[in-house]
């Protein structure tokens, strides 16, 4: 059976060392790096996470996304991942938050003895593909018996507080084990205790990001994505995380 936190946990997602630097300013409890935070995020560079693991006083988990898109991987995809996670271990990360699914939309039980085998003492958190598992409940079983640490879930929502009564069942299905649910998805200051008090969560997902605009030399759209001109970059602000983090603490007093 899980041994609950004093308080609930906060996690900020972070893509640069600015963002890492505030979130350790912030107050968070842990940070989990990837790139390209505006697409959903992918595996980080290897110069970022040695830099970032140079400075934190907190523990850093690695997200390890090889591609956008759905988590349906192919065989080299798939090596990738092990691989990634492989060096995420000897690079002395943390963990690593990792997520796949197999055609059906299902948790592949030889990907993840494969991941497990790999992935050796790091803490495990299984994403936000939970959210669009065919079968959630059976995921969350195989995740169990595979001693993953957690799982970050909307509640199958588009966001954690739209998501609320899923996330009940989700945090009553492994109340027994030591898997925790961790709610993420537009969590902000203004609804993070109305997410803990009616879910039971006890941990936070949060990258309280704020836009910064970027200086726009490009006239050949040289920096575009998809056709559209990037002109903004998203930062973890530092003042978002310590009112986040004020009221993740009020909630446990």
């Amino acid at each position: 059976m899980k041994m609950p936190p004093t308080r609930p946990l906060l996690e900020i997602a972070v893509h640069s060392f600015q963002s890492a630097q505030a979130a350790l300013t912030g107050g968070a409890d842990r940070m989990e790096l990837c790139s390209a935070l505006q697409t959903g995020g992918l595996t980080p560079g290897l110069g970022l996470l040695d830099l970032i693991l140079e400075s934190s006083t907190i523990p850093v988990h690695v997200l390890v996304r090889p591609r956008l898109g759905n988590f349906i991987y192919d065989g080299q995809e798939f090596a990738t991942v092990l691989r990634s996670v492989e060096v995420c271990r000897k690079n002395g990360a943390s963990g690593i938050v990792v997520g796949f699914l197999d055609k059906n939309y299902r948790i592949e039980r030889s990907q993840l003895s494969e991941l497990i085998a790999v992935a050796g003492p790091l803490d495990l958190t299984f994403h936000r593909a939970i959210d669009v598992c065919s079968d959630v409940f059976g995921a969350l079983d195989m995740l169990m018996d595979a001693g993953f640490h957690r799982v970050l879930s909307s509640g199958r929502a588009t966001t954690a507080l739209a998501g609320i009564p899923m996330l009940q069942k989700m945090v009553a299905h492994t109340a027994d084990s030591k898997l925790s649910i961790m709610a993420g998805a537009g969590v902000t200051a203004a609804n993070v205790l109305k997410i803990l008090n009616s879910t039971g969560c006890d941990e936070i997902h949060a990258s309280a990001k704020k836009a910064q605009t970027l200086q726009d030399n490009d006239t050949l759209d040289i920096t575009s994505v998809y056709g559209s001109k990037v002109t903004t970059k998203w930062e973890s602000d530092i003042a978002r995380i310590k009112v986040l983090k004020a009221k993740v603490i009020s909630f446990a007093s």
